[in-house]
Formats: structure tokens, sequence, C-alpha cells
């Protein structure tokens, strides 16, 4: 796939004044102004002022007018403004035209921050978002701005966007400078509109410890979806002979047509023991293995007896302070968030003892398990396993059945969550699978989702 021949931006449009996942910066902390609102039909300035932390600038363009490279392009006197954006830092309006209607006392000022545009916040927006924004067919066109025009100087030298993203398919780069990259890669994303131009971005291949690889080209968002529409038309499928049923096959499509390509990530580094939850068929004695062979490096999560109404246990579920309970006679066993966190204090991971619809109670609160899945091939070889510690007894062919099956189905619903599956056997044959993947991903950083895919 090649960039569209011409497709350049005109002048930089307004974006968003923070998409960066750090420090974020408040507009409202910088306003030095009063509010305004400006409507300007046929060149003519009407202005009201209050006082407030922002000025709305509103312009009248004409039925054909395109908010593009900055307020709009009027039929008769263009009300243009060059923008500088930058996704990590802001918008601003860098200059005016001489003869633009915007250029006015109460107009558009070198400096201001662009906060909103025809109503739509700006938050949190990268450069090409907001340019296909603002290409948006509108009779009038509105920016919610304030100045800051001390930020000016120094926005000019900041990077442009600055986001990380998880690639959903695998390419291979056919000429220079596209990027090849395998599905599950992550990717840093440092300009959605590189050089002016709509259709790729400009981004950095990671390692598993979120160094810089090589930098490249690669395809983005909103053209794989314009490569998606343009499959689905009839005179595309007659001339490439590619049906759509081929591109649903090489990208995950929603189903309002949208083309699942990358996934928004975010970087978490911890420098405690992230706990482990041990999933599939003969998981105790495994965590009995864990605990007695490797002391130093695993604690079992003690729960915490409670003698309490369902109702109170509920509760404490749904304000995330409970992460998982197990009715016992007369009382509670509960898995608590406290708990977990003592236990990773001790610098030891936590195996925890939850079921696995409690782990996104767990990303709730910032906790980031390494979940493992212990795959058997059949209920044949669960029954076959014994070991002279750990396990005894043989299961029965009805037990080992029972939890074969069970594994599958949580396979089957929770497997998006799996870091990592070990394959089944003996149990010192899995245990030392399971001590080398803890202390591989433990190693890594952690890319967890910025939102839904």
């Amino acid at each position: 796939m090649t960039p569209p021949s011409k497709q350049t931006t005109p002048p930089p449009a307004p974006t968003a004044h923070s998409v960066s996942r750090g420090i974020v910066l408040n507009p409202l902390m910088l306003h030095r102004d009063t509010t305004c609102i400006i409507s300007i039909t046929n060149n003519v300035v009407t202005s009201h002022r209050s006082l407030g932390p922002q000025r709305k600038t509103r312009i009248r363009a004409s039925q054909n007018g395109r908010g593009a490279a900055g307020p709009a392009e009027a039929s008769s006197g263009r009300a243009r403004a060059a923008a500088l954006w930058r996704n990590i830092c802001g918008v601003f309006v860098d200059s005016l035209d001489e003869d633009s209607p915007a250029k006015c006392p109460d107009g558009l000022l070198p400096g201001d921050l662009v906060l909103e545009f025809n109503g739509v916040s700006m938050k949190n927006k990268t450069k090409e978002e907001v340019y296909l924004e603002m290409l948006k067919p509108a009779d009038s066109v509105t920016f919610r701005v304030q100045n800051c025009v001390d930020e000016l100087a120094a926005v000019r030298e900041a990077p442009g966007d600055g986001f990380f993203i998880r690639a959903l398919y695998e390419r291979v780069a056919e000429v220079e400078p596209e990027l090849s990259f395998k599905k599950d890669d992550i990717l840093f994303v440092e300009d959605t509109l590189p050089n002016g131009n709509l259709g790729y971005w400009s981004a950095w291949q990671l390692d598993e410890k979120a160094q810089r690889l090589q930098r490249g080209q690669v395809p983005s968002q909103y053209i794989m979806d314009q490569e998606l529409y343009r499959r689905q038309t009839p005179d595309s499928k007659d001339e490439n002979s590619k049906s759509l049923s081929a591109a649903a096959r090489l990208f995950p499509i929603t189903e309002d047509g949208v083309c699942l390509v990358y996934q928004r990530v975010l970087k978490v580094e911890s420098s405690s023991p992230r706990p482990v939850l041990i999933l599939g068929p003969l998981v105790d004695p495994c965590k009995d293995s864990l605990v007695k062979e490797s002391a130093a490096k695993f604690c079992r999560c003690p729960p915490e007896v409670m003698k309490a109404s369902q109702q109170a246990i509920e509760r404490g579920v749904q304000d995330c302070v409970f992460i998982d309970y197990k009715r016992r006679s007369g009382h509670f066993d509960v898995t608590t968030v406290a708990t977990i966190k003592e236990v990773t204090e001790k610098d030891c991971h936590c195996l925890l003892d939850i079921a696995p619809h409690a782990i996104e109670r767990l990303h709730t609160v910032h906790i980031y398990p390494i979940v493992i899945f212990i795959r058997y091939k059949n209920a044949k070889q669960i029954k076959e396993q014994k070991d002279p510690l750990y396990l005894r007894d043989k299961l029965s062919q009805k037990h080992s059945k029972e939890q074969y099956d069970a594994a599958q189905k949580v396979e089957q619903e929770f497997g998006r969550f799996f870091t990592g599956v070990v394959q089944g056997g003996s149990v010192s044959f899995v245990c030392s699978q399971i001590l080398s993947l803890v202390e591989q991903e433990q190693s890594k950083v952690l890319w967890i989702p910025d939102g839904p895919p």
C-alpha cells in the first residue's frame, strides 16, 4: 500500500492539548485572558466579551467552506490561520493571514491554545484526528481558545505526537521507509501527520524493554479504514477480485465496520513482583510445589476470614476493596487488595486464588497479574499425573474429565487475559515452566490497553 498521491495537508490545524500519557497539562492553568465570542459574517466582526478563562471565536464560512487550514476558507475573504499542533503539549495558532477576518483585536491571536473546534473537544486527539475533524464541511467554524503565547516558542521545538500502540496484524515492508512488524509488536508513534502527509504514521518498533529498534512508516488507522471501504465497493471487487471476507481474515473488524489494526496501550513499569494467577488442571499441587521449592519467590495469598452478610461482601467487591470471595460454612474467605499488596511488598510473587472473572477487577485497581494457563492434551494426560510429594493419588477418570472440560471453558472465555501458556505434564515439569515464564515476564515492560481496541 502506498500513500495517497499528493495528499498533503494544508498548514497545520489545531489538535489536542495533551495526549501523551505522562504529565497532562491543564490549559486552564495557563489562562491569561478574558472570554469573548466572535462572529464573523461577510467579513463583519461582532464581539461579545465577558469575564472568564477562555475565548470563543466563530467564523462564518461559505456553504462549501471547510475548517482545514485554520478557522475556515470563505469564498470571499479568507479566514485562515496557520497553526502549530503538538500531540504532546497542545495546539497553538502560529500565524494569521493579513487579510483574514480572524485577524482583529478580538479575533484569533498567535499563541492561542485551541481547546475546542466546532464544539468538539480537542483533548486527547492526535494531529491526524484533528486534521480529519477540520476537513468536515461546515457553514461556520468555531474555536474555543485561550492565549498562551509564552508557551509558543517551546512548542515550536517540541516533538509531535507521542503514544504507544500494539499492532493487531503482521506487516512486511515493501519499500523504504516502510516498517515491518509482527502481530502484537509494540510501536511508538511520534507523528501521525509526518511532513503534512495524511495516511501514514511515523513510528518506532520497540523491544521487550521498550527500547527503540527501528524507525519507519506504518499505515494509519484512517488509511486502513479507507482500504476496507474500498474493498467493499463493487468496482473495487471487480478490479482486484478481493472479497471483503479476505480483508476480514487479515484484520479484526467491528460490527460498525471499523478496521481494528492497532490498539492504544500504556506502559507500566513495576519494581514490585507481580502477582501470579495459575489457571487450568492440577493447580493446587503446582502452588504447593512453588511455595515449598521456591519459598523466596512465591507466597500464597492468605484469605481474610469475614463473618458478614452477603450484601456487605458484594458491596466490598463493587467498591474494589475485595477482589473475590468464597462462601464457607458460617463465613467468607475474602481476597482483598490490601492482602495482595502486603505480599508483594515482601518482594514475593503473590499466588492468587481467585476466579478468572476477577482479573478485570484487579486491573481496575491497577494490579496486573501474570496469568498462566496449564494446557493438557486431554483428560487421560491429567489422570496419568502423580507426584510423591504434591500429588500422591491419581485422579479418577471422572474427576480428570471434569478438570479438563472446565479448563477448556476457561481458555475459551478468558484466554485474552493469559500472559502465557505452559504445557501440562508432571508437577516438576509444569513448575519449571512457570518459574521461567514468571522470571521472563517480570523483566519485561508491561503494556496495558488504553481503552477498547
